[in-house]
């Protein structure tokens, strides 16, 4: 695969050298697909007096690095200088008579400057404000410079924790990591970008939003600004419907500057021979099993000249090696999160039984795991003349990450079901700027990544993945997880982004074109390596009682009584196995999915400056289109089950996206912008890959039934399974499943278990709608920020079991489905008809005081809707999770990813205590109310032989005749349970109820030292997550919602089409964040120069 990489990437150079000799020669332009805007801008109008001044000589130096921009006004007396570096500060002179200072460049943006040239020949200094900022891409957006990442508490080093000051952002929170939510929508929706490259998920497995799902894949110190922009209301921009977040490196300058710093904590510092714990054990009144460890994080950045006013390096360099806190144990054990529904007996029981029928130690208790990164960074900046600049950066990444397969709060792993998720990610890109003439310049841009995903199961790898539901509805896990019994991810990319832009009067007008190439290798095959077992708790357990209840399992078995899972396990004898292997051979190597797509971009866009009304407008027209010469592998037999060609792939798929953005100066204290748009991206080629990888004929996915538990997986018995290979029961499938993949031909595919594309399938998209304004409020200094943002989606993804069909009618109107005959599970990626909307409020305020401290507030509220959350990788899964009364009528409801309430605060104090040396104190805080969740009952009979239940709750009323009680049903319990929740009779929405509201303090110290070396200093700092937890272990506590639908009622369906409600659990959708609820003490030390 990387001899086919290296093969791609050099046809795909000489392409960009071709493209690029065509852009020289005609002086065109192109702008990027995917990437975004890396650099800023100035543009402003020179007066003498009331007359603009034409032929006017304009010299812009940035004073870091000596770099001069010349350029000359034209008759309107208007100039622009694009493409500068981020940052300052720049030295503006006009006619070698008036000199304008401005401090700083933020990352997008154009710097608009009206200047009045001086009446004399003395040089006149005049400091810019941050007034004169205008928008070239208006709309909601958060800008954080290096003041805001040098002074973010930033726990773990890493970027959201800085931009998650914005409450519209929603930093979610589990005990893996950090994921962002923008408007109610999944981190997959986000796009992130380094110097123009992506660094989100491009393949669409994590959830994280990053590349790498170990963690931020790039040094935070190479870092010189970055950007949240919502909905940037430029055509330039693409490849998100959530949110852009675009980050630029810091580039070298004529002076040399670094840091090192290394950073540490345990679970308990020895302070002058006294034992200190720097991580909470107690929450909210619960106890937090701490296991021993430690964390160290260093690394180093330098940055300067190697030729002055030329040549210019910037490296860094970051090493991370930190405890996951993944563990889980049974009640009372003292290990990790502990199950209180899992007592020490059942554990035993079920760790023993896969002992004596399999040969098999599952590993006992998970303890928590591990995580390492290391990531370098580098970059070369050359000034070639004022008109021409080139760099080069490199960034490389490699990681790995301990990882619990199934963490639910009504979930359990044992130990060797755990799996290690590992990255390796390398890009280089090269970028070249011109400024032709006063009018002209333009940018080339090439990049190149490859990404090299593993998961690999901690234990043993043959033994298939068992799991064994208990009466209570929870599932224990066992064995190698089915996920990862064959799964290798490697993918590569290519970008080329051709750009220019031209000054024509007020006008600038930009054009562009971008051709991103994605080759993927996907090796997803699950099931393969000892398939998956499941033992599910049949229907009618609770009416067990008293008879059955009082019988052994195998007694159960004898006298047809209802069995749980955990008796089906005893017994040997699972509901239901799954098997997969590449079609005619049994080999999974032979069922990886290879596949290029392309995407291509063309855009334009005018920026038309209409100063006589303070006012400036951006007009673009962007279009996007999709290329492939692949397709799914054509499965005769499947298409004519159900109809529908299997080979359907998105070439020609396409786009078109008009936006206009507006931005309002009526007056110095006031900013106004606004604007419209059509956004799409971020739905991820995983999606694509499901229709390669599950065509029924390289990737064959079957079952064996077994829910009448007729037969055993023990062998030397009468109703005894006929297993394949060494006949290892656990480990070796039914012989019946890998005969039934070997016999698979072209001819003769599989009809089950397929994946394939709607023909009619249409690229999903959404309306932006903004307005807001940024108001110098007039008392006291503070400034305040107000924005408004409505979405409605078009064609959102959807997936479709094809294979269903309507067989009848419950009592309350619902249909219900089963398989049609010789089809099962054949999901088709389509769009829904419905167009959800979302919109989001925000207001924010900030000051700074004279004193020395700085302060920032916020609060947003959020209502948003989604068709189907979309919540997985795999098609499946994305079908089945989500609640819902119809399977193919899905009503837009709450998102899964929409925070209603959240408000944000960030105070920085800093004062010179000690002549020189600096003391600051960070604080950052945040409430939240908790995401959705939905409660269902079981719905096994509403469709195919699903068990999982996801069709919503019904409340029945005062002797509601659709329903009747089974003798184990809590009446009592349940309605106590709804009145609660505050449930009348009906059907309880989806998502209807949220998690519980979390809140959090951080605080950081920093003192600097001196070193008594000139142009050095050094600081020591602490760190402090949740800080509310140290000081109250009642405060500070973390939720959020539980991922899957939370299953309160165990129910069947009668003859007549009422249904019985058996049993009742209470439950909730919160799932507390042990982990995040706890506080952490962390010290590090610096040496700046």
């Amino acid at each position: 695969m990387r001899q086919s990489f290296e093969k791609e990437r050099s046809t795909m150079l000489a392409t960009a050298f071709r493209y690029l000799a065509v852009f020289l020669s005609l002086a065109l332009s192109t702008s990027t697909a995917l990437a975004t805007e890396t650099t800023s801008s100035i543009k402003g109008r020179v007066y003498g007096g009331e007359n603009v001044v034409a032929n006017a000589s304009v010299v812009i130096t940035d004073q870091r690095t000596g770099r001069t921009r010349s350029v000359t006004t034209n008759e309107a007396g208007v100039f622009f200088a694009s493409k500068l570096s981020v940052g300052g500060p720049y030295l503006v002179v006009v006619n070698d008579s008036t000199s304008v200072t401005i401090d700083s460049l933020a990352l997008g943006d154009v710097y608009d400057l009206d200047i009045q040239t001086a009446s004399t020949e003395e040089l006149v200094i005049v400091t810019a404000t941050r007034d004169a900022v205008i928008d070239v891409a208006p709309g909601p957006t958060a800008s954080y410079g290096i003041y805001d990442l040098d002074r973010a508490v930033a726990p773990d080093r890493d970027i959201q924790e800085v931009f998650s000051l914005d409450p519209r952002l929603n930093l979610d929170t589990d005990n893996r990591g950090y994921a962002v939510n923008c408007m109610g929508k999944h981190p997959r929706f986000n796009t992130v970008t380094l110097d123009g490259v992506r660094y989100s998920d491009l393949f669409g497995l994590n959830s994280n939003g990053y590349s790498t799902a170990v963690g931020m894949p790039f040094p935070y110190d190479a870092i010189q600004q970055v950007a949240v922009q919502l909905s940037p209301f430029t055509s330039k921009y693409g490849g998100f419907s959530a949110c852009n977040i675009n980050a630029v490196t810091r580039k070298g300058s004529n002076e040399w500057n670094g840091n090192v710093f290394y950073e540490y904590t345990s679970d308990e510092w020895d302070v002058l021979g006294s034992e200190w714990r720097m991580r909470g054990d107690t929450f909210d009144g619960e106890d937090y099993n701490v296991n021993p460890y430690e964390e160290k994080k260093y690394g180093f950045a330098l940055r300067g000249a190697l030729i002055e006013n030329r040549l210019f390096v910037s490296a860094a360099y970051e090493f991370e090696e930190s405890p996951r806190a993944i563990g889980q144990g049974y009640a009372g054990s003292g290990i990790g999160d502990e199950r209180s529904w899992l007592s020490e007996e059942t554990f035993n029981l079920i760790s023993d039984t896969a002992q004596s029928l399999f040969g098999y130690d599952a590993g006992g208790a998970p303890s928590d795991g591990a995580q390492e990164a290391t990531k370098y960074f580098g970059r070369i900046d050359y000034l070639i003349n004022d008109q021409h600049e080139v760099s080069v950066v490199y960034n490389y990444f490699d990681g790995f990450q301990d990882r619990a397969s199934d963490s639910d709060s009504d979930e359990f792993e044992y130990a060797n079901h755990f799996y290690v998720k590992g990255a390796e990610q390398e890009t280089i890109s090269g970028r070249l700027i011109s400024q032709w003439n006063d009018q002209l310049s333009t940018e080339v841009f090439y990049a190149s990544s490859e990404m090299f995903d593993s998961q690999t199961t901690v234990g043993p790898k043959e033994i298939g993945d068992h799991q064994i539901s208990l009466a209570s509805g929870d599932t224990v896990y066992l064995g190698a997880d089915d996920s990862r019994q064959a799964n290798k991810l490697e993918y590569a990319t290519d970008y080329i982004r051709l750009e220019a832009q031209y000054l024509t009067g007020n006008h600038v007008v930009s054009v562009g074109y971008e051709r991103e190439e994605l080759e993927v290798f996907n090796q997803f095959v699950q099931h393969s390596n000892g398939g998956e077992y499941d033992y599910y708790t049949d229907s009618g357990w609770p009416s067990n009682t008293p008879v059955c209840a009082a019988y052994t399992p195998a007694e159960r078995l004898a006298n047809e009584c209802a069995l749980s899972g955990l008796d089906r396990f005893l017994l040997g004898r699972p509901s239901q196995i799954y098997y997969g292997s590449g079609g005619g051979t049994n080999n999974p190597d032979d069922a990886a999915a290879q596949f290029t797509n392309t995407t291509n971009v063309l855009y334009i866009e005018d920026n038309w400056d209409l100063s006589a009304y303070d006012l400036s407008v951006v007009l673009g027209l962007r279009y996007e289109w999709f290329e492939t010469d692949d397709a799914p592998n054509y499965n005769a037999a499947l298409s004519a089950a159900t109809g529908i060609r299997n080979d359907e792939s998105i070439d020609g798929l396409d786009i078109l996206m008009p936006r206009i953005g507006l931005t309002w100066t009526p007056r110095e204290d006031l900013l106004v912008r606004g604007g419209v748009g059509i956004y799409s991206g971020g739905n991820p080629n995983v999606w694509i890959s499901n229709s390669f990888s599950n065509d029924g004929l390289t990737n064959v996915q079957i079952r064996y039934a077994n829910f009448d538990a007729s037969t055993t997986l023990i062998q030397g018995q009468a109703d005894s399974i006929t297993l394949s290979g060494q006949q290892r029961p656990g480990y070796d499938v039914p012989q019946s499943l890998i005969d039934t993949v070997a016999a698979v031909t072209p001819e003769d595919g599989a009809t089950v278990s397929s994946v394939f594309i709607d023909p009619t399938y249409e690229q999903p998209s959404e309306l932006k709608i903004a307005v807001g304004a940024t108001y110098d409020l007039p008392f006291g200094g503070v400034v305040m920020d107000v924005d408004y943002i409505y979405t409605k989606m078009s064609d959102p993804a959807l997936y479709f079991d094809t294979s269903q069909v309507v067989t009848g009618t419950t009592a309350l109107g619902l249909s219900t489905y089963d398989y049609a005959d010789g089809v099962e599970e054949n999901f088709m990626l389509s769009n829904a008809s419905a167009k959800p909307e979302a919109s989001t409020f925000s207001i924010g305020f900030s000051k700074r005081f004279d004193f020395g401290l700085d302060v920032q507030a916020g609060y947003a509220y959020t209502d948003a809707e989604d068709v189907s959350p979309m919540t997985s990788s795999v098609a499946g899964s994305n079908f089945s999770n989500v609640a819902l009364n119809d399977i193919n009528s899905i009503a837009p409801a709450a998102s899964n990813y929409m925070v209603p309430h959240r408000f944000t605060m960030r105070a920085v104090y800093e004062r010179d205590f000690f002549e020189g040396l600096t003391t600051r104190v960070m604080l950052f805080g945040y409430a939240a109310e908790g995401q959705p969740q939905s409660f269902v009952m079981s719905s096994s009979y509403m469709e195919g032989d699903g068990f999982y239940g996801r069709h919503l709750l019904y409340i029945p009323s005062a002797n509601d005749p659709n329903v009747t009680f089974g003798p184990g049903f809590d009446q009592a319990g349940f309605q106590a349970w709804a009145d609660e929740y505050g449930f009348g009779p009906g059907f309880v929405s989806r998502n209807e109820e949220h998690a519980r509201w979390s809140s959090r303090l951080d605080l950081r110290i920093d003192q600097e030292l001196p070193t008594f070396i000139p142009g050095t200093n050094g600081r020591v700092y602490l760190k402090i997550y949740n800080l509310s937890n140290l000081i109250n272990s009642d405060w500070g506590k973390v939720t959020d919602a539980e991922f899957f639908s939370r299953q309160v009622v165990n129910s069947s369906l009668n003859e007549d089409g009422t249904l019985t409600y058996e049993s009742f659990r209470n439950r909730s959708v919160s799932d507390v964040q042990d982990a995040r609820s706890v506080y952490e003490i962390k010290a590090g030390v610096e040496f700046r120069f």
